[in-house]
């Protein structure tokens, strides 16, 4: 009797003895993810910058009403604080804004250049938020997305300017009812594209050539 009491004691000690080696692994495990939890925030906090200048005025004017972009705009600005979860809040409203994106892209601007540019985009915001929600955050991955997504960005708004710009150059007469022209045939069939004729033809002398022969016999 004596022998299986000693026995249960010497299997709950080593129990006991047990569990307290799994706790303290247990907390040691929970301190070096708080630590590592704690060092990524630090360099989130110091590498979160979108840095996208200010529009130039006419591109601010004319995209005054593109609501989809202004919002994106804003949530780029917008910095997440307090905890790791906010940070991947806030990657998922960047996904959620930039496909908003190209769902009502003004006339103007719904050029296949815009559209790619906002596709790119798209793809390294994605990319972002799927290394920060990894259980192990890969630091260097997240800052260099971040410096890839504000270029894009800065990319796409060099490109608004640039339609801009080139939508102001002067045109000859009769060049923008040709290029209307050339547009409306393409989009009906890429592949029945006129062919221009020079503005200046030689004119025919209007005397038949077997006349002409005729009057030098």
């Amino acid at each position: 009797m004596r022998f299986v009491t000693y026995c249960i004691a010497a299997a709950l000690t080593i129990l006991l003895i047990s569990c307290g080696e799994e706790d303290k692994l247990r907390q040691a495990d929970t301190l070096k993810y708080q630590k590592n939890n704690d060092s990524l925030l630090k360099i989130l906090s110091n590498h979160w910058r979108f840095n996208v200048p200010q529009m130039a005025p006419k591109t601010a004017a004319q995209t005054e009403n593109w609501n989809e972009w202004q919002q994106f705009r804003d949530e780029l600005v917008q910095k997440p604080t307090g905890s790791l979860t906010a940070y991947r809040r806030k990657t998922q409203n960047l996904v959620t804004k930039a496909e908003q994106l190209r769902s009502n892209i003004p006339q103007f601007f719904n050029k296949p250049q815009v559209r790619s540019r906002i596709s790119v985009i798209i793809i390294k915001i994605k990319s972002l938020s799927t290394y920060i929600n990894l259980d192990v955050v890969q630091d260097k991955k997240v800052t260099a997305l971040i410096d890839e997504i504000t270029r894009e960005t800065v990319s796409l708004q060099g490109q608004l300017d640039e339609l801009i710009r080139i939508s102001e150059i002067p045109k000859e007469a009769g060049e923008e009812e040709m290029l209307r022209a050339l547009d409306t045939v393409r989009m009906a069939n890429p592949d029945a594209i006129p062919v221009l004729q020079p503005t200046n033809p030689q004119k025919p002398t209007g005397v038949p050539r077997n006349r002409i022969m005729q009057q030098k016999q």
